[in-house]
């Protein structure tokens, strides 16, 4: 038999219907409240660098088979470590480094490590690349478990400036695509800059701290140092391309140092130490940190006038010279210097090379003896 509702009975149960409804949307809101509470509490445990919800957010990683990410191949706290003593300053920011007194000698490689290859830089080389500290590592800003963002990454380059003997002090920057020259884009004239110590006729070439590859830099004084073939090319070369093919296969960001060393007020380096770090991958892709050797084998450089001698230079028997007493630059007695040199100035001597460099004297550009 079907049952007939009263009005009252419809209009009872509509009221129940209402009281339900109105207890269903409560709880709906107040489980949308919860959620909200909670993802706010996960989003904070996740992303805050405060040290007791990192410990626990570490030790729960662990827990699920996750390893603390941790920098193990640079970028640390800027304290020296390594059996390399000494510290280098840039900007008042003190790093693991070499010492200026007891550089290494050269031992024929081509390259000697530093802090045993242990990448470290000063705070300022991270910081201007948008990178914050993180317990032990860096990070960008804002992102989870200390993971770098490329997006949030600036990069850049910074030369320092010359020091009072007009030498060059460091270079240091966050390298990028973003920072290499144009494809198509040919270096330019760097011919106009004579870095210190350049002497002519004597095989120096201009090396760069960091590779025109890398930075697109031409005739920048505070990026080019007087260098040997074999620094430029068969010392700093091959780490600045493996450097290169890195960024241009990944896209990724390289932290990049490189400085040269003088010993008292010479004029030449003795060596250049360069540094590299991968950014995104945490150096998995790109870290080193050595001392390349400004050198030419079977040849003796003098470091304050940049004069070079070759052991067949070196074994040349006296011969007659023209010396310029003003200039203080040597000739062979046919070179057109001579002829228009001033008589007042002018000195014939027999000497050997190897005496007239000893006692100060340059070789000629021109007649090249």
């Amino acid at each position: 038999m079907k049952r007939c509702y009263t009005r009252a009975d419809k209009n009872q149960m509509k009221d129940s219907n209402k009281v339900k409804e109105k207890g269903n949307n409560k709880r709906n809101r107040a489980g949308l409240a919860l959620l909200l509470v909670l993802l706010l509490a996960a989003f904070f445990f996740i992303s805050s660098d405060a040290p007791f919800i990192k410990g626990a957010r570490d030790s729960l990683m662990q827990r699920l088979g996750y390893e603390a990410i941790e920098d193990t191949e640079g970028g640390g706290d800027g304290s020296s470590s390594g059996q390399n003593g000494g510290t280098q300053t840039v900007d008042g920011a003190d790093v693991a480094s070499l010492d200026a007194s007891a550089l290494p000698e050269y031992n024929g490689e081509h390259y000697v490590k530093v802090n045993d290859g242990r990448p470290e830089f000063p705070d300022e080389v991270y910081e201007r690349a948008g990178l914050v500290k993180d317990g032990d590592t860096w990070k960008t800003n804002g992102n989870l478990l200390g993971t770098v963002d490329s997006n949030k990454l600036t990069p850049y380059e910074y030369y320092g400036s010359l020091d009072n003997l007009d030498r060059c002090t460091y270079a240091y920057g966050c390298l990028g695509r973003e920072t290499m020259p144009e494809e198509g884009q040919e270096r330019g004239d760097i011919s106009s800059v004579h870095p210190s110590g350049w002497a002519k006729a004597q095989n120096w070439e201009r090396c760069h701290l960091i590779a025109w590859a890398l930075s697109a830099e031409n005739a920048n004084p505070q990026n080019l140092i007087t260098g040997t073939h074999y620094l430029n090319y068969d010392g700093m070369r091959p780490l600045e391309e493996e450097v290169e093919h890195y960024i241009w296969n990944t896209g990724n960001h390289v932290l990049y140092m490189a400085r040269p060393w003088f010993t008292g007020d010479e004029l030449v380096a003795r060596g250049v130490q360069m540094t590299a770090w991968s950014v995104e991958d945490k150096g998995e892709g790109i870290s080193f940190n050595v001392y390349c050797f400004n050198v030419t084998p079977n040849a003796d450089i003098d470091y304050r006038t940049g004069v070079v001698t070759t052991e067949e230079q070196a074994a040349q028997d006296a011969r007659l010279y023209v010396i310029n007493t003003r200039s203080g630059v040597f000739h062979y007695p046919t070179c057109d210097g001579v002829k228009e040199m001033s008589d007042r100035n002018k000195k014939e001597v027999t000497a050997t090379r190897l005496e007239l460099t000893s006692q100060g004297y340059t070789p000629c550009g021109y007649c090249e003896p």
